[in-house]
């Protein structure tokens, strides 16, 4: 039975997609067979890996019709697959709101297809919304990249924890109602300064206090380097191309890798192998930099 994360937030521009990404390519070279599903009209996941074999439908159809047999498109990364959003106007919002019951339609199509999966990650638009909801409730995990600003931090608090609560059953209410994932923080482009690093330890302490304990930081951090927009390029998950790096920040590869052991911690004895993976990163010795890997890929 898959595990569905939920990758959200109410503010565009933090991370969501990248994250999505780059932590579903991990797993599936973990060996785990994986789905990432694009809730976002801007589509830009869907685009973000080479499609080997493409769906006659994406997103629309999966929800709308509980139907998964013609939505699921082959990535080329072995064990990923992708549900591509096919709506760039926006219409399952309009869609959803025509009935109480069809923000629930995106839980019932994934419970036909999590016997499939080991996990299924969920891209979300950056804005409050019936979709966002209705991806919150299909998850059994949320996750949400905070960058370390004051402002972006704030907007956090006041939009995606607000959001939250907001779906919360009102006290009293006695008939059953859908509980609300945990939410797990994620710093993401956290810079190597100390404004950065004490807005960080910042945010662990405050919104672990406000949430009474429902929301809590994850001890992995994404530190600010190019080489996600590198593997964005390349069409390729970030851990294959920056295997390591010079000086204290750490490789993509190895940011990625703590990220999934901290969060599956029955995957800690498990590594990431891939064609062409360099020996010796497959025998953890000292690897590449990040231009070097580039370097080889494009050659």
């Amino acid at each position: 039975m898959a595990k569905v994360f939920g990758i959200v937030s109410t503010k565009g521009g933090v991370g969501k997609t990248s994250l999505t990404a780059n932590l579903a390519g991990i797993l599936a070279d973990m060996g785990q067979k994986t789905l990432i599903i694009d809730g976002d009209f801007q589509q830009t996941l869907s685009s973000y890996y080479r499609i080997k074999s493409k769906a006659q439908n994406g997103l629309s159809s999966f929800i709308r019709y509980v139907k998964y047999d013609d939505a699921i498109s082959e990535t080329d990364i072995d064990n990923l697959d992708i549900i591509v959003s096919d709506d760039p106007k926006a219409k399952l919002t309009d869609w959803i709101k025509e009935s109480a019951n069809n923000i629930y339609y995106l839980s019932a199509a994934i419970k036909k297809i999590a016997d499939q999966y080991d996990y299924i990650l969920i891209d979300s638009q950056g804005a409050r919304g019936l979709l966002q909801q209705s991806i919150i409730l299909a998850s059994d995990v949320l996750i949400s990249p905070i960058i370390p600003e004051v402002l972006e931090s704030r907007e956090f608090m006041r939009g995606t924890v607000q959001l939250l609560k907001d779906m919360e059953p009102p006290p009293g209410i006695t008939i059953p109602m859908p509980n609300i994932p945990q939410l797990l923080g994620l710093i993401y482009r956290q810079e190597r300064t100390v404004n950065s690093i004490r807005i960080a330890n910042a945010i662990r302490k405050e919104f672990y206090a406000e949430s009474k304990g429902k929301i809590s930081i994850l001890d992995t951090f994404v530190p600010h380097i190019s080489s996600y927009k590198k593997a964005s390029a390349l069409q390729s998950p970030v851990h294959r191309v920056e295997t390591s790096r010079p000086g204290p920040t750490a490789s993509a590869h190895d940011t990625f890798l703590s990220l999934v052991h901290e969060l599956l911690p029955h995957l800690s004895d498990v590594r990431p192998e891939w064609p062409g993976m360099p020996s010796s990163v497959r025998n953890n010795e000292e690897t590449p930099t990040a231009d070097a890997v580039v370097a080889d890929m494009e050659g």
